[in-house]
């Protein structure tokens, strides 16, 4: 992607010396760490503060279940990861923030947010909203 900003003096000595400047589209694949690439078939990104949800969960399977979701449709990913991912365009899912705050919308998605697995399996005003949350979903769609 061509970076053409002309309110930077540095640009016009670029162009008056025959330079063009560039802009990476994904500056992270060039900080030495793997950046994650989303595949376009990827319908609910489970995302937690700390570490990874485990979709083998039985809860966790009961609520990929009921958003009608095939499992293999599925990522989980932490806060930290989301700053390397590599979103493909036109991409569009549903984002589970976990014991977060929903911190980026950036994904083009539907948001649920709950609290920590531990406290939304023992919570049953937590649970009754992830299910509201659902069911206003399955409505809208």
């Amino acid at each position: 992607m061509l970076a053409n900003n002309r309110n930077k003096p540095h640009t016009f000595v670029f162009q008056e010396l025959g330079i063009t400047l560039w802009k990476l589209r994904y500056p992270v694949v060039l900080d030495n760490i793997n950046p994650i690439k989303l595949w376009p078939c990827l319908r609910l990104l489970l995302i937690s503060s700390d570490f990874p949800i485990l979709l083998d969960d039985p809860f966790v399977k009961d609520v990929i279940r009921a958003m009608r979701i095939n499992p293999r449709e599925v990522y989980a990913l932490t806060i930290d990861q989301i700053k390397i991912l590599i979103i493909p365009s036109e991409f569009s899912c549903y984002c589970w923030w976990i014991g977060t705050k929903v911190i980026s919308n950036n994904l083009n998605s539907i948001c649920l947010t709950t609290p920590s697995l531990p406290i939304l399996k023992c919570d049953i005003h937590a649970k009754r909203d992830l299910w509201r949350q659902i069911s206003d979903i399955r409505l809208n769609a």
